[in-house]
């Protein structure tokens, strides 16, 4: 039986640091790890929130390694931007570096916050050190790469193009989608995913991290997985910076065919993917990522 809320453990959660950019927005986010290491910048997926790094949090500081997980625009306590295309976030990862007083940082996406990062590198190369696209979704990955996806995710990503406000329902998991949301088909989901799921630490971790990510309503997650529908606006050869791409072959969210396409699009990217790997597998085991990053 699936814990209620109320059986599952306590989360100890991170201080929330602020910044204020010119116009007056405000940006959240949140250090896991060595305090002392230079930042590695993680977006988080959608929805979600700077919480998302707390499953990496002893990981983090065991590697020596510090994760910074801002929270996007309209997700948690960082304020909506105008308007939609994933450049919209370049100003405020530019404010952020700055604010935490470095030129450059390795740039890490998580499903998807992978169009934010990519758009990042393509127009600041000169702040991207590297990119790492983990389970990342890529903007106007062809509709074949994504055939593997599992019915409720393709459902839900195909209403937010076509009928917004009912993906907002969705998301939300209001009315008569609440069941749909709250009891899924576990069989749909690879192995390693379905133990997360079934794991009350992780599931823990999730309620918390999802609880804040749609503090400001789903507006943002809607927008987001729109816009994996339409290809960026500069091709994904433009790519400069060192890319890898690190993927669960058993992904049913973002099938690992969408990392092979980004792979033969972007020069010089590097793929690695992970036997077995749901969508899920960095809660499980993060050393994969960290090995990279430290």
């Amino acid at each position: 039986m699936t814990p209620s809320p109320a059986d599952l453990p306590r989360v100890d959660l991170p201080e929330t640091h602020h910044l204020t950019v010119p116009g007056g927005r405000r940006i959240a986010y949140c250090s896991y790890g060595d305090p002392a290491a230079p930042p590695v910048i993680v977006l988080h997926g959608s929805p979600g929130s700077r919480y998302e790094g707390l499953a990496l949090w002893q990981a983090a500081r065991d590697a020596g390694v510090r994760l910074v997980f801002p929270d996007r625009p309209g997700y948690g306590e960082t304020d909506p931007v105008p308007g939609r295309g994933f450049h919209r976030w370049n100003d405020d990862f530019v404010a952020l570096l700055d604010h935490l007083g470095h030129e450059r940082a390795v740039l890490v996406a998580i499903s998807g916050g992978g169009g934010y990062a990519l758009s990042a590198a393509q127009r600041l190369p000169e702040r991207v050190t590297r990119l790492i696209l983990a389970c990342a979704a890529v903007p106007g990955a062809p509709r074949e790469a994504y055939a593997r996806r599992i019915p409720l995710v393709k459902l839900v990503n195909l209403v937010a193009v076509r009928a917004p406000a009912v993906a907002r329902r969705m998301l939300a998991g209001k009315g008569v989608f609440r069941r749909a949301r709250n009891e899924p088909n576990l069989d749909a989901w690879p192995r390693s995913d379905r133990l997360i799921m079934a794991d009350p630490a992780c599931r823990a971790l999730s309620e918390v991290d999802t609880a804040e990510g749609q503090r400001q309503g789903a507006d943002a997650a809607v927008t987001d997985l729109a816009g994996y529908s339409r290809p960026l606006p500069d091709p994904l050869g433009s790519v400069s910076v060192p890319t890898l791409l690190l993927h669960g072959e058993a992904d049913g969210n973002v099938p690992v065919e969408v990392a092979r396409w980004a792979h033969a699009q972007i020069p010089g990217a590097e793929l690695r993917t992970v036997p077995d790997g749901g969508h899920l597998f960095l809660l499980a085991d993060p050393e994969p990522l960290l090995r990279e990053l430290a």
